[in-house]
């Protein structure tokens, strides 16, 4: 096969998470295959509808769904934006926009309840689902090996200051919260940067702070996404920006004032790598500085999220097909405008993959009637956001050399119109005896989890860098991982 890896070079260490093919970074070659993207598999209608007298037209999940093993419940931490004005209504809360952070839960993930958790008040009422006021963009991070008093993180933008910048808290239980004494972080003096998501990296323990920035990128200040990294939550790097628009996103523009750029980007680590849910914003007119309605956003434009990778948190790319991740859906449907934003990670449920994201009717600067912002839900198979395809004259995938844990290799593939077969290579090259394609028995189905076996043996051979080369027919390969149980 071309574009060989040579055999002295040093063999790259995999553990026992799941390893995708989003990228080439543990092939050397492959011939025969297309890298494919699959798009979320939408609900039909809205999960989490503004139902509320306090949640007005528009809820968004800029925030975090979490399941909780322990009480067998899903956990929802959203937002609403009433708008200006309100504070009659919610003592406490300052003018500003009217951000409020509220919570719901689910036993199934589809039907959510709004318990009334009676910490705010709301024309004159406390029998509602409100956790924090003058907030946005909350992730909340679960952090099992925490002091318990700070299992709950909470990383959010701050309207509640004059110094613009972003507001980290703890709780013990993600309802009550107590600030950390740091705040603001990420401090900026006139910009409103709004839209942040953590991801916590366990494996490295740095927390990494994807939020938004603007910069003048071919002469328009535009949203561009930056991150900054910590150790500890509450001392940050500085920003550095890390995905910026290019020509391509300005391709389908066709006045000067159109352009394209990010309205944030959900940031989260997937096996042993980070992917990115990007909303793209299509930016159609620009009406700053000209009359608008109430409530109104003077950008108008579409938006729809575009899959981002990296291997480490700070050097990203785009995905090669910028096709949506999940797509908008078609005219008059609630996801027709826009997809806002995402939660700031996915939920594993079984054998799939939930990902709750803001469905707009309209575009982003629509009136408000008719606009209104619902939460709602895509799913893929498990691993099932990229995949290698082969048709019927067959395709190879060979990877660079691995030192792998023991035990039995997982492929996730589905075979079900053709065959997939493993072969094991030494490092230079050369295929082990016993683990030919031939020695494979051929996987012929669709599952998540096959488990690849040989003649005489189930389990990886320990102790020396491998190679795996994959033969596929008609086949779709989205990922493989080493079970060492």
């Amino acid at each position: 096969m071309g574009n060989e890896i040579s055999g002295a070079d040093k063999a790259r260490s995999v553990g026992s998470e799941t390893q995708l093919f989003v990228d080439d970074a543990l092939v050397s070659a492959k011939r025969g295959v297309v890298r494919t993207l699959h798009p979320g598999k939408k609900l039909e209608q809205p999960v989490v509808l503004p139902d509320r007298p306090w949640e007005g037209n528009r809820i968004y999940i800029y925030g975090t769904v979490h399941y909780d093993t322990e009480a067998q419940q899903f956990r929802m931490w959203y937002l609403t934006r009433v708008g200006r004005g309100h504070q009659h209504r919610a003592p406490g809360l300052r003018e500003r926009q009217g951000d409020m952070i509220l919570y719901a839960t689910s036993t199934d993930g589809i039907h959510w309840e709004k318990p009334e958790l009676g910490l705010h008040e709301f024309d004159g009422s406390r029998a509602n689902n409100i956790l924090l006021f003058d907030k946005h963009s909350p992730t909340v991070i679960v952090d099992e090996a925490a002091d318990p008093s700070e299992r709950y993180k909470m990383a959010a933008w701050d309207w509640n200051r004059e110094q613009f910048g972003y507001w980290v808290a703890h709780s013990a239980d993600g309802l009550v919260w107590n600030e950390y004494d740091v705040n603001p972080i990420l401090m900026n003096s006139s910009e409103t940067l709004e839209a942040i998501t953590v991801a916590h990296d366990r494996h490295s323990g740095e927390y990494f702070a994807f939020h938004r920035r603007w910069g003048d990128i071919g002469g328009f200040d535009r949203r561009l996404i930056a991150v900054c990294t910590s150790r500890n939550f509450l001392d940050w790097s500085e920003p550095e920006l890390i995905i910026v628009s290019d020509e391509q996103d300005d391709a389908w523009t066709q006045d000067p004032e159109q352009r394209g750029e990010f309205y944030g980007m959900s940031g989260f680590v997937y096996g042993r790598q980070f992917l990115g849910f990007l909303p793209v914003f299509n930016v159609v007119r620009d009406m700053r500085g000209r009359e608008v309605g109430a409530e109104q956003s003077p950008w108008d434009g579409p938006i729809e999220a575009q899959l981002a990778h990296s291997r480490d948190g700070r050097s990203w790319e785009r995905f090669e097909e910028r096709s949506p991740i999940i797509p908008r859906g078609g005219p008059g449907s609630f996801d027709a405008g826009c997809i806002l934003c995402s939660a700031d990670r996915p939920i594993v449920h079984g054998d799939e993959v939930w990902h709750y994201y803001t469905a707009i009717n309209t575009w982003h600067g629509g009136p408000m009637p008719p606009k209104t912002a619902t939460i709602a839900r895509a799913s893929w198979r498990l691993d099932g956001f990229v995949s290698l395809d082969a048709g019927h004259f067959g395709g190879v995938v060979e990877t660079v050399p691995l030192n792998l844990p023991p035990g039995q290799l997982v492929v996730n593939a589905d075979a079900s119109q053709g065959s997939l077969a493993v072969e094991l290579l030494t490092q230079d090259g050369e295929t082990l005896p016993g683990f030919s394609s031939e020695d494979c028995a051929a996987i012929c189905s669709d599952s998540v989890r096959h488990g690849v076996r040989w003649q005489n043996h189930e389990r990886l051979p320990a102790d020396q860098p491998l190679r795996l080369r994959f033969y596929l027919n008609t086949a779709q390969m989205y990922s493989f991982r080493v079970e060492t149980a």
